[in-house]
């Protein structure tokens, strides 16, 4: 009885460990970097719409209504809160051209601004379960965060895709630099409902993102991770 009772000690301990290492981000979505010449996800979609920032005037926008390029009949609605647009210059946005998308910073505060905050809606039978977009000049502590009723569901950051690129060459790193900075379209395939995505920075800096992709994917595009 009593080497019955260690067995079970040692078999529960077992699985503890292993749940413990179990990382609930993976099991909440997939990753992948796209091919770096893409600008969007190469997925395939019951319903997707872009966000390209392009008509919008460059200045803080502190809400702003997107459909995501589908119309007012179109399943998806999202509302930005605390939005920055700001014309390309030199390294932002896709192609270098047009307008980006990023939040308020000041090179001169040392206290962390407000993020950015997208809250999705969808009026289609099926869920939102997909978001991508293109990320630019990556900085160290950019990060987005995805939400379910105000309950964090998984969070991923520029040292995360620095991660994914330690796992190659060399070359394949060399693809998705530009002067030095890396750029790419991330996708991000959700197995649970998210409805909230905060961008995210540290002072003094400020994310830069492009080309905001939403819709309900039916199969996995390209990419790597």
């Amino acid at each position: 009885m009593a080497s019955q009772r260690i067995c079970l000690f040692a078999f529960l301990a077992a699985v503890e460990i292993l749940v413990g290492l179990i990382n609930v981000d993976a099991l909440n979505a997939t990753v992948l970097i796209e091919p770096a010449w893409r600008r969007e996800s190469s997925a395939k979609f019951g319903y997707v719409g872009i966000e390209r920032f392009d008509s919008l005037a460059a200045q803080r926008h502190p809400r702003y209504v997107s459909r995501f390029g589908l119309g007012s009949s179109g399943p998806i609605t999202g509302t930005y809160s605390n939005l920055v647009i700001e014309p390309v210059q030199r390294y932002e946005g896709v192609d270098r051209c047009g307008m980006y998308a990023t939040i308020p910073y000041t090179r001169s505060s040392s206290t962390p601004l407000a993020p950015c905050t997208l809250r999705l809606r969808s009026t289609s039978s099926t869920l939102i379960n997909f978001f991508g977009f293109y990320w630019t000049v990556m900085k160290p502590h950019d990060a987005v965060t995805f939400y379910n009723n105000g309950v964090e569901v998984f969070r991923f950051t520029e040292r995360d895709v620095m991660n994914i690129f330690r796992k190659y060459d060399t070359e394949e790193l060399d693809k998705y630099l530009i002067e030095g900075k890396v750029w790419c379209f991330i996708s991000f395939y959700f197995y649970i409902p998210f409805d909230e995505i905060r961008f995210e920075q540290l002072p003094q800096t400020h994310i830069q993102t492009d080309n905001h992709m939403v819709g309900h994917f039916t199969h996995r595009g390209e990419g790597f991770s």
